[in-house]
């Protein structure tokens, strides 16, 4: 009976020991940045969580973090980054109440979870305001120089000499011109032909 009693509290102190040494094994999140429930007035480039041990070497795909703001939209973008016992990942705050969640993978492969809150008070910048334009040449009004406009008539007459201009120097007038004269000639000889050869001969 001693025996096995022995033996009974030998094999329920191993079971023991062996239930508690994985659940050791888990991490645990020991701080972050931006801190739970804490105002930030500073611009905040990366959410950063650090844990009491460091992740599960090659489950880095495990590890998650999302910021999400009022409207649930999450502010986050880009990988997880890891350093140590430390993951992190870039944000783009404004002023507002955000959520972080978070995934973690403890060494021993037990994922682990959380979620906290902060508030950003964060300012954001606005753009400057378009200077004013510079004024309008020509427009009086705007204190920029008059341009002065050529009157109808001085525009007509320039266009006149234009044109008298063009046809004098037209290199295309000139043949129209000298075949014009051609023809004038030959109809002329051809009428004088004509009455010569419509003349009574004369008798003897």
């Amino acid at each position: 009976m001693a025996p096995t009693l022995l033996l009974s509290l030998l094999l329920g102190g191993a079971a023991a020991l062996t239930g508690a040494s994985p659940a050791s094994a888990h991490a645990a999140l020991v701080s972050s940045d931006p801190a739970a429930d804490s105002t930030v007035t500073e611009s905040v480039e990366r959410a950063t969580l650090t844990f009491s041990e460091p992740p599960l070497t090659g489950l880095d795909a495990g590890l998650r973090i999302e910021v999400l703001d009022e409207s649930g939209a999450d502010v986050s973008s880009g990988s997880v980054e890891v350093s140590g016992a430390s993951m992190s990942r870039a944000v783009d705050l404004g002023p507002g109440r955000y959520r972080v969640l978070w995934r973690y993978v403890s060494p021993d492969g037990h994922p682990i979870t959380g979620e906290y809150g902060f508030t950003s008070a964060v300012e954001v910048e606005t753009p400057d305001a378009d200077p004013t334009s510079s004024p309008t040449a020509g427009d009086p009004a705007a204190g920029g120089a008059a341009t002065s406009e050529p009157s109808s008539s001085a525009a007509a007459g320039s266009d006149d000499d234009l044109a008298e201009a063009g046809s004098a120097e037209d290199p295309t007038v000139l043949p129209w011109v000298a075949g014009g004269a051609a023809l004038l000639a030959l109809v002329v000889a051809v009428v004088a032909l004509a009455r010569r050869t419509r003349r009574p001969h004369a008798r003897p």
